[in-house]
């Protein structure tokens, strides 16, 4: 079902409260823009087409939300959310049918698990992890294996250049800021 096509005067609000009738403002406004949808996908950078199929008479496709608001940004017009009270006063009762109540302690938005039961979590499943571990070494052929001890090797021998060179560094950076501040006494002296 099509919403209607509807005049948007310049500078007035339009109620919109479903999908249809997004789309219908948006029509509208092409066309008092007197724009036609192919230069319309131009402006929006729509694929070619694809304006005539979302705001032509059938609505063969829809837009997502990315697109929807490249239409919107098209067609000079912006959205503004604001608070419904008969919608609220619905969905009140709804909440009172049909939620429970939200507990103090009820996981939240970025709420992790406390540093001390993560550790604990990890000494509780270690042993399991060394049992699966061994489990697939004895899976193993003897190539696999060999190729398996020599990846692990290689890693630590990487790890442990990595610390060598980042303490090399940090000796070099100490032993080159005390060379200068012997220079810059000298210099004083």
């Amino acid at each position: 079902m099509t919403a209607p096509i509807r005049s948007v005067p310049e500078g007035v609000a339009v109620e919109v409260t479903s999908y249809t009738e997004l789309i219908g403002a948006i029509r509208a406004r092409i066309g008092e823009l007197g724009i036609r949808y192919e230069d319309f996908d131009v402006l929006a950078g729509f694929a070619p087409g694809l304006s005539g199929k979302v705001f032509g008479p059938s609505q063969v496709k829809r837009l997502g939300p990315e697109k929807l608001f490249d239409a919107l940004c098209a067609a000079s017009l912006k959205i503004r959310a604001e608070p419904d009270p008969e919608q609220l006063a619905r969905m009140q009762k709804q909440i009172a049918e049909k939620c429970q109540v939200r507990q103090a302690n009820q996981a939240r938005p970025n709420n992790h698990s406390s540093p001390a039961g993560t550790h604990m979590m990890s000494r509780v499943f270690k042993h399991l992890s060394k049992l699966g571990g061994k489990a697939r070494m004895a899976q193993m052929t003897k190539a696999e294996l060999k190729q398996h001890q020599q990846a692990a090797s290689n890693a630590r021998w990487k790890k442990h250049r990595k610390r060598q060179r980042a303490l090399k560094a940090r000796r070099a950076g100490a032993a080159h800021r005390a060379e200068n501040e012997r220079k810059a006494e000298e210099a004083m002296a």
